[in-house]
C-alpha cells in the first residue's frame, strides 16, 4: 500500500519552532512528505500547486487558509491539519460539505496555556512579585501574607479546553473550585474536575483566585465586570490567560489602582495595551504579551499523531466540525 502524501505549508522558520526532528521523522516514517523549502508563505496559487497530488496537508498561523482554490487543484485531500489554535474564517464552506477532516492544535495549545495559569496562580498568592520588588528596596517582607494553593478556593471561569485543563492541574493541591460554564453538566463538573458549579456572583465573593478560560463571543464580552472586581476578596488574584474583551478593563484597573488585588493579565483590549495604560505601572499587575499559547513541540506532536490516524483509519481525537464553531474561540 502506498504512503500517503503530505505537504507541510508551513515555512521554515515558524515549522522549526512548531514541529521537531523527531515529530518530522515520525511523520516520513508513514507519509511521503513535501515541505515548504521557504521561509515565506505560499500565495493561495501557490498553496494549491504544491497541494496539487496531496492527500493531506499541514497548516498553521498566518498560513493561506483552506480554499476553493485549493481543492479545485487537490482534489484528493482528505486532512487539513491546522497547527494553531482558531479555524474561525479558515476553512471554505466547499471543504466542510466535502467532508474533508479538519483538525485543530488548540488542545496543545491549550496546555501551554494552563501550565502558565498555574504558574501566575502560584506566584500571586505566593506574593513572590511583592516579596522581590521588597527585597529589591531593602525593605521587610510581609511573609505572613504569602499563601498556598493548600485548601483554597479557585475560581474558573469557562471549562474551555484551558479551563479543563487547569482544573486537572489543580487537583494535586486540594483546592476547592468554583466553576462558572453555563454548559458543564453538573454530575461531570464534581466527577470529572472536582469542581462545584457557581454563578460568577458567588466564585467573585468567595475565591482567593479567580482565572478566565471563556472564548472571545458575543455572549462572553465584559462578561467579568466592575460588580465582580467590586465583590472579589481583598488580596484576591486575578489572572486572565483567555481575552481582553472578556473583562471590564477600567473596571478592573480602578481595584487595582485601590491596592485591593493583584492581577496576572496576558491580554489586554486593545492589544498590546497602549503605552499610558495604567497596566503598565501599577505595581499590583504583571503583563505579559499575550505568550501563554507558546509555539511549541507540543504542536507538531498533536499534528503529525492527527495526521497519522487520519490514514490508518482511527477516529480524530481533535477533529473540528463546521457545526462547533458558534463555541469555539
Amino acid at each position: 500500500m502506498s504512503k500517503p502524501k503530505i505537504g507541510i505549508l508551513v515555512p521554515t522558520t515558524l515549522r522549526e519552532r512548531i514541529l521537531s526532528a523527531s515529530d518530522l521523522e515520525k511523520l516520513q516514517s508513514f507519509a511521503d512528505v513535501e515541505i515548504n523549502p521557504s521561509d515565506e508563505n505560499f500565495t493561495e496559487d501557490e498553496a494549491a500547486d504544491f497541494l496539487a497530488d496531496k492527500d493531506g496537508a499541514m497548516s498553521s498561523w498566518r498560513v493561506t487558509n483552506l480554499t476553493p482554490a485549493i481543492l479545485e487543484k487537490a482534489p484528493g485531500l482528505k486532512i487539513w491539519a491546522y497547527g494553531a489554535g482558531t479555524l474561525k474564517g479558515k476553512i471554505c464552506e466547499e471543504a466542510w460539505e466535502k467532508g474533508v477532516v479538519v483538525t485543530s492544535a488548540a488542545p496543545a495549545i491549550a496546555d501551554d496555556v494552563a501550565e502558565l495559569t498555574l504558574g501566575f496562580i502560584t506566584v500571586g498568592l505566593r506574593r513572590v512579585v511583592q516579596y522581590m520588588r521588597e527585597m529589591q528596596a531593602n525593605e521587610p517582607a510581609l511573609k505572613p501574607l504569602s499563601r498556598s494553593l493548600f485548601r483554597r478556593t479557585v475560581g474558573v471561569i469557562s471549562a474551555s479546553q484551558v479551563g479543563q485543563r487547569v482544573m486537572r492541574l489543580l487537583k494535586p493541591y486540594d483546592v476547592r473550585i468554583l466553576l462558572y460554564d453555563p454548559f458543564m453538566p453538573e454530575d461531570r463538573a464534581r466527577d470529572e474536575f472536582r469542581a462545584e458549579l457557581a454563578d460568577l456572583e458567588t466564585i467573585a465573593k468567595e475565591s482567593d483566585v479567580v482565572t478566565i478560560h471563556a472564548p472571545k463571543l458575543e455572549a462572553t464580552y465584559h462578561m467579568y465586570n466592575g460588580a465582580h472586581f467590586k465583590m472579589m476578596k481583598d488580596d484576591a488574584v486575578f489572572v486572565n490567560t483567555s481575552r481582553g474583551d472578556n473583562i471590564d478593563e477600567a473596571a478592573l484597573i480602578e481595584e487595582l489602582e485601590k491596592g485591593r488585588l493583584f492581577a496576572f493579565l496576558d491580554v489586554t483590549s486593545p492589544e498590546p495595551a497602549v503605552p499610558e495604560s495604567p497596566l503598565r505601572q501599577l505595581p499590583n499587575c504583571v503583563l505579559t504579551p499575550h505568550v501563554a499559547g507558546q509555539q511549541s513541540y507540543r504542536i507538531g506532536d498533536l499534528v503529525v499523531e492527527e495526521i497519522r490516524r487520519c490514514f490508518s483509519g482511527e477516529e480524530q481525537k481533535f477533529r473540528v466540525t463546521r457545526d462547533m464553531l458558534d463555541r469555539l474561540a
